[in-house]
């Protein structure tokens, strides 16, 4: 756990505590002791100014729930449902890494599951499917000026490069993101396939995905783990 996260957990219990005695503090001096005859000197006056900060201090507890922490309740539902969004478009672009694999393989895509696939079966498709293979009716360039594009191209261009902007977007909030969830975006920048992407955008010597499958199955690995973080954390967050 961070310190940060820990510092936070000890902020709260500190002011949970500090109602508590504030209500026994009240509880004790209005009500209990009220008849009792002082024990020590000025302990009425005493015991009148603790009841008294105790209940200003219950004031402000009861103003900070409402002015700070619903409103920090509601801004965060309502910037998970951007980052909800955001993440269901990075997992999509990065699923197309699969996708851009088993289409050159030559296979009916519909006996494989991008989410259930293992690694012997994604191997045997690497090994089908070509990189430097032209794709059919998909384009890179402009409207204007539309570009044949490799199937590797594509996986850089379609795939790793929107990977990369989308989470840009989801780190603009940092402060509102979950720890564990940052994490998991952070292992799909991390792997080795992220980083030997941009090979792609040359032509190679190499006539099947062969060389990148260990690489691309870890990268698809990570892709499924952040896909379950996101429609079960993620989508709890904002339908509570």
């Amino acid at each position: 756990m961070s310190k940060k996260k820990t510092k936070k957990i000890n902020q709260k219990q500190l002011l949970n505590l500090l109602l508590a005695v504030s209500f026994v503090i009240i509880l004790l001096n209005d009500f209990f002791l009220s008849e009792t005859s002082e024990i020590v000197p000025f302990g009425d006056e005493l015991g009148s100014v603790l009841s008294n900060l105790s209940l200003a201090y219950i004031s402000s507890f009861i103003f900070y729930c409402v002015v700070v922490v619903l409103k920090e309740k509601r801004d965060k539902k309502n910037i998970y449902f951007t980052v909800y969004e955001w993440t269901n478009q990075l997992i999509g672009r990065a699923y197309s890494v699969y996708h851009y694999v088993i289409i050159p393989s030559g296979v009916n895509q519909a006996d494989y599951d991008k989410k259930l696939i293992t690694k012997e079966q994604f191997t045997a498709l690497c090994n089908l499917g070509n990189p430097n293979a032209i794709a059919e009716n998909i384009f890179l360039g402009t409207h204007i000026n539309p570009q044949p594009a490799t199937y590797g191209q594509l996986i850089y261009n379609n795939s790793v490069s929107n990977v990369d902007a989308l989470t840009k977007k989801i780190f603009n909030y940092m402060p509102f993101l979950d720890t564990e969830f940052v994490k998991l975006i952070n292992k799909l920048h991390s792997s080795t396939f992220f980083l030997v992407a941009p090979t792609f955008l040359y032509q190679s010597n190499n006539t099947d995905f062969s060389v990148y499958a260990d690489n691309m199955f870890e990268f698809l690995e990570f892709v499924r783990e952040l896909d379950n973080y996101n429609s079960t954390i993620n989508k709890k967050l904002i339908d509570d």
